[in-house]
């Protein structure tokens, strides 16, 4: 491994360290992850006034209280104001709080309104909680207020972490929960498919699409190469943790992963938008291309 995969060479690939991220890369990471964050907070609550399915800290307390008093424009502001001085580097952590509190609380009462939680936006919390404890525990006096190019790595590469430990678990959860029978039941899915997809019919009278009986058909009629199609996205969640490797391993795993979740919103009618961000920002990492794959290469 050399310095273009991790700022301590020396490392073996199984003991990764936070990336060499120049001071532009982590700017444009903040700049880009800024506005995400703020998008994926669901300001209108006025709809959620109960709680009637529980989850994480709604076991505990009544969160009904964001329906009555939805965010009005002060805390929207604040929440802004907070962002941009996260963007700027400027005391992170501190600046973060409106943003968590709010996408931990929203995020939990609307998660609680059914069984089926929706997990589109749970993977931008958790990094954003990641990078605050990063931030708020900067191990050296001084770094609060101005962080130094080194905690601001260490935020990215949490949001790394966070991002591999994800998929992975997704993955293990799919074999866990199907008895390592996931693969072999994989021909049931076309039964998901098709519930995923009239869904939009029932909820807006949109119609599915008209490949949807073809395809559906299809993964019956050929299970074997449907298992191979949907277990490779099973391998991809599998091997998440290899992303942790090197900025290489981030970049070629990054694009994977958007494009399983590209094929998931085109069979499925199932979207991951803010997934495939967090991943374009954080693995893919344009700004840092050209000194992700223009040095010689080390494990990879």
């Amino acid at each position: 491994m050399n310095d273009s995969d991790s700022p301590a060479p020396g490392r073996p690939w199984w003991q990764p360290s936070a990336f060499d991220y120049s001071r532009i890369e982590l700017l444009v990471m903040r700049l880009l992850f800024a506005p995400l964050v703020f998008d994926m907070i669901k300001w209108k609550t006025g709809a959620f006034t109960t709680q009637k399915f529980p989850h994480g800290i709604a076991h505990f307390t009544n969160l009904t209280w964001l329906a009555k008093h939805p965010p009005d424009l002060f805390w929207k502001g604040l929440t802004i104001a907070g962002l941009i001085a996260y963007a700027a580097g400027f005391m992170p952590a501190l600046s973060l709080l409106p943003a968590l509190f709010f996408a931990i609380t929203i995020g939990t009462l609307v998660t609680s309104q059914s069984l089926n939680v929706n997990h589109t936006w749970q993977l931008t919390t958790m990094i954003l909680l990641a990078q605050f404890l990063v931030y708020a525990w900067p191990r050296r006096k001084g770094l609060l207020l101005r962080p130094d190019a080194q905690v601001h790595r260490l935020a990215a590469y949490a949001s790394t972490v966070v991002i591999a430990a994800s998929y992975v678990v997704c993955g293990v959860v799919k074999l866990a929960n199907s008895h390592f029978q996931w693969i072999q039941k994989v021909p049931n899915l076309s039964l998901q498919i098709l519930k995923s997809n009239w869904a939009g019919y029932y909820d807006y009278l949109q119609q599915p699409p008209a490949w949807l009986a073809r395809v559906t058909q299809a993964i019956v009629d050929y299970p074997n190469l449907a298992r191979v199609f949907f277990g490779s996205g099973l391998l991809i969640e599998l091997l998440g943790f290899t992303v942790l490797i090197s900025r290489r391993f981030a970049f070629f795993g990054g694009l994977v992963i958007i494009l399983m979740h590209l094929s998931i919103s085109k069979v499925m009618d199932l979207h991951f938008e803010y997934h495939m961000a967090v991943v374009l920002i954080f693995l893919v990492n344009l700004p840092g291309l050209k000194r992700t794959l223009g040095r010689k290469p080390g494990i990879l």
